[in-house]
């Protein structure tokens, strides 16, 4: 005579259940993780950026939140780099091509030149957030 196995429905539910559970985390820890680094994306593309260029700082003055910081990039064939009248560490050769940043977490108006060009100017102004 033939058995045919009998499957215990409650034990398959139960493993069903925690199986689904674990997609269901998987599936919201994928989103939520998708959804940060947009948010990065996002927040890297809308970054105060200056470009030198033509031997001088493009824009001259930006302006920006307390807390965010802008990136200078030397797109000049030419050397520069960057001190500030504040002090803080700057960069004394940029290359071209190449890039620096700074983050401004105080309220205030911050005031550089280029280290190489001395008469190449500019200005961060930061608003309080």
């Amino acid at each position: 005579m033939t058995t045919i196995p009998t499957f215990h429905t409650g034990k398959i539910l139960r493993r069903l259940h925690a199986i689904s559970v674990v997609v269901l985390l998987l599936a919201a820890f994928s989103f939520s993780l998708s959804a940060a680094m947009a948010s990065k994306a996002t927040a890297q593309k809308n970054a105060a950026k200056v470009s030198i260029v033509d031997f001088q700082f493009m824009p001259a003055e930006i302006t920006i939140a307390a807390g965010e910081s802008v990136t200078w990039t030397n797109n000049d064939g030419a050397p520069h780099g960057l001190e500030y009248s504040d002090r803080a560490p700057g960069t004394d050769l940029l290359l071209p091509g190449a890039s620096f940043s700074r983050r401004f977490d105080k309220p205030g108006a911050y005031e550089y030149n280029c280290s190489v060009h001395p008469y190449m100017t500019g200005r961060v102004v930061v608003r309080p957030r």
